[in-house]
């Protein structure tokens, strides 16, 4: 089973790697869902501070290439305006997501891949400042990625 958007739904969090080491590992909660009108939409927020402080709040339009290729539009709610698209492959095992080409937004350039199977969901997301070439958030590489669970649909 690959469909991407029954995959993709739910509420993920990475508790398991928070509690494992608590000053590396901020707890983060993520929901993704479907609309009534058949966009997806995702929140991202610690824990500690709620849904009704998200951090980031996105918009998919999903278009389907073919069987293992996805292409999400993005838009930001926070921001309000657009973010990068990302173009999804599915390898067999997992979908994984990297931004369609080159993704800045300001003055930063953004590093980005997430990737999600129906249970566990992955990202590394970088920002790098243009100005400086200095990683100005994210974690770095050799941290590894954030480890999300699927704790409802």
């Amino acid at each position: 089973m690959n469909n991407f958007e029954s995959l993709i739904e739910g509420h993920y969090r990475n508790q398991r790697q928070a509690m494992s080491n608590p000053s590396q590992w901020p707890q983060i909660d993520i929901r993704i869902w479907k609309t009534d009108s058949g966009v997806f939409e995702s929140k991202s927020w610690y824990k500690y501070q709620g849904e009704e402080n998200a951090y980031n709040w996105l918009r998919y339009r999903v278009m389907y290439m073919d069987e293992t290729t996805v292409k999400t539009d993005i838009f930001n709610y926070i921001k309000n305006e657009d973010s990068c698209p990302f173009i999804w492959t599915w390898d067999g095992k997992w979908w994984t997501g990297i931004p369609d080409g080159w993704c800045q937004v300001d003055k930063y350039l953004i590093k980005s891949c997430i990737r999600f199977n129906g249970l566990d969901y992955r990202s590394l997301d970088q920002g790098w400042n243009t100005e400086t070439n200095e990683q100005a958030w994210g974690k770095p590489e050799e941290e590894g990625e954030f480890q999300f669970t699927l704790l409802a649909k």
